[in-house]
């Protein structure tokens, strides 16, 4: 095994890298033919340029489609499906590994006892235990600028945009004249939670290719203000905005079939407190509770200093096996499950249930129709049964669309400001220290459990939902957040709806904490955070 410090050569050409995984990956991406890691887009299956494949595929403009296809790698990770930027991969792997760190540990410390049992007694030979499967699923623009949005400014807006109609969701307008989200190692030990990578310099860092300010204020960037007012197809967005399938005019068949058909619904019986029976249904990619154990398990952590967390109806809802990148409308349908779950601000506007990822794209082509960030359109081509990744713009629309008060920060690396993770981890400290009492400021608890909402973030390549912060003792700070890329883990199953956790779980906090080591490698973030408040009640003590 390599040394952090030497450096690896490829055998075929000049490329150099510390990690060994990654040199190996190169090889594949590079010097191998016909590798199942390379995203292609071959004659075979377009074979006409501006063309469109039986999957709904349309090929690349040939200036850019051999730069752009360089840049995506299919995760190693069969259950995966996920398409990632080669420059991302090391970190993509290293929350695969946290993910099922717990499952690892278990397994291991299975057989450990069972190789000490047998070499003590030959004739009790058993079978290693195996962790016992849990429920899958529910049981001024500047360096560091600012933007609220109210219903008072969007009176224009129409308030009633969707509705149910007896056996699911539907659009209620449908004028849409025509039918992006970024999305982002593995080790061999552990080491109180951390998981370790090479560190990134910072001419490495990532910066957002689509900025918020291109469409909020199109007339800053004069090139894509005068493309749009030509049409010129400059102005159209390519793989390095909106993913590996930027120009595919419909998702695959199959998968069309299964995000209509929604995610799998189970009714689960558990006795309640008074002794009765209770069914309640389990959605296979939700799982609600994980706010009150993470409370928990940063109480115990002799590390932490103060804790923030959000509203506790928030869930992590998380992608579907082999379902690719739709992380922006992950995040979404987390700022619903608050928004439902607390009766805030627009709660009227959704039925029960959280609506399904076509049914956010209807939203959002709807909230174009309505004059709203109506260039996105121009940019994306329309992202209607497409896997377009959609980000701030989209999700800044859906919410004006539908009256829903929100504020919009932007956070980018500047002299005069500092680096853009600081400015972020400043911003969402000072959140959640608004929302402090005058009884918590006085008596400072270790955890302040408050009713905030949670908060959209999106980072060069990915977007993800923030759900609490936390202030360490030797200084060091963390966001706690919901990743939608990936499921919720074994060792947090495996506690959930405990009230009474005593022992200190750095396996499972692990999964949930950002600090400055993955912070500190973008340039730029954008930040949407809902401003409406939810009416207050004991809503933790339930």
């Amino acid at each position: 095994m390599a040394s952090s410090a030497e450096v690896l050569e490829c055998p075929f050409c000049a490329y150099k890298d510390q990690d060994s995984y990654v040199l190996m990956l190169h090889v594949e991406e590079r010097h191998t033919d016909d590798s199942p890691f390379v995203v292609r887009e071959g004659p075979d299956e377009h074979p006409h340029h501006g063309s469109s494949s039986a999957n709904g595929l349309r090929e690349a403009p040939a200036e850019h489609a051999a730069v752009e296809d360089e840049r995506w790698l299919l995760c190693p990770n069969p259950e995966c499906g996920e398409q990632i930027p080669i420059e991302d991969l090391s970190e993509h792997l290293d929350l695969h590994f946290a993910e099922r760190l717990f499952e690892s540990q278990q397994e291991a410390s299975a057989s450990a006892d069972h190789s000490t049992t047998s070499s003590h007694s030959s004739s009790s030979k058993k079978p290693p235990k195996k962790l016992s499967k849990m429920r899958h699923g529910t049981p001024p623009l500047s360096s560091a600028s600012e933007h609220s949005f109210s219903v008072a400014l969007d009176d224009s807006s129409d308030s009633s945009a969707f509705a149910p109609d007896g056996e699911g969701w539907h659009s209620i307008h449908h004028n849409s004249k025509h039918h992006r989200h970024h999305h982002h190692h593995r080790q061999s030990g552990y080491d109180d939670g951390d998981v370790k990578t090479r560190p990134r310099s910072n001419s490495e860092k990532t910066t957002l290719s689509r900025r918020m300010i291109d469409v909020l204020s199109p007339s800053s960037s004069k090139k894509l203000h005068k493309s749009k007012e030509s049409g010129a197809p400059s102005a159209r967005l390519g793989k390095s905005e909106l993913g590996p399938y930027a120009y595919e005019d419909q998702m695959p068949r199959w998968l069309y079939k299964q995000i209509e058909a929604g995610p799998r619904v189970s009714v689960m019986n558990r006795i309640g407190r008074d002794g009765r029976l209770i069914k309640h249904e389990v959605v296979d990619n939700e799982t609600p509770g994980v706010l009150p154990v993470l409370a928990q398990l940063c109480g115990i952590d002799r590390s932490v200093d103060q804790a923030y967390i959000c509203h506790p109806s928030a869930i992590h809802i998380f992608k579907r096996p082999k379902e690719g990148g739709f992380c922006g409308y992950r995040n979404i349908q987390m700022l619903v499950s608050y928004i439902q779950g607390a009766g805030a601000q627009g709660h009227s506007q959704f039925p029960p249930g959280t609506p399904g990822i076509l049914v956010l794209q209807d939203l959002i082509e709807q909230a174009w129709d309505m004059g709203i960030n109506e260039i996105s359109r121009v940019q994306t081509g329309g992202i209607r049964g497409t896997r377009k990744y959609i980000g701030t713009p989209e999700v800044q629309a859906l919410l004006r669309s539908l009256r829903i008060d929100h504020g919009l920060q932007i956070f980018s690396d500047r002299p005069e400001a500092g680096q853009a993770h600081e400015q972020l981890l400043d911003y969402v400290e000072s959140y959640f220290l608004e929302d402090t009492t005058r009884e918590q400021h006085e008596k400072r608890p270790k955890v302040v459990k408050t009713h905030l909402p949670p908060i959209y973030l999106q980072q060069p390549g990915h977007s993800i939902t923030i759900v609490g912060y936390e202030r360490h003792k030797d200084g060091k700070r963390n966001l706690l957040v919901f990743d939608p890329m990936f499921h919720t883990s074994p060792g947090m199953f495996k506690i959930l709806g405990r009230r009474d956790i005593r022992t200190h779980r750095p396996e499972v906090l692990q999964a949930y904490r950002r600090g400055d080591r993955q912070l500190k490698r973008h340039r730029d973030y954008e930040l949407i955070s809902l401003k409406a408040h939810p009416p207050l009640f004991p809503v933790w003590d339930v």
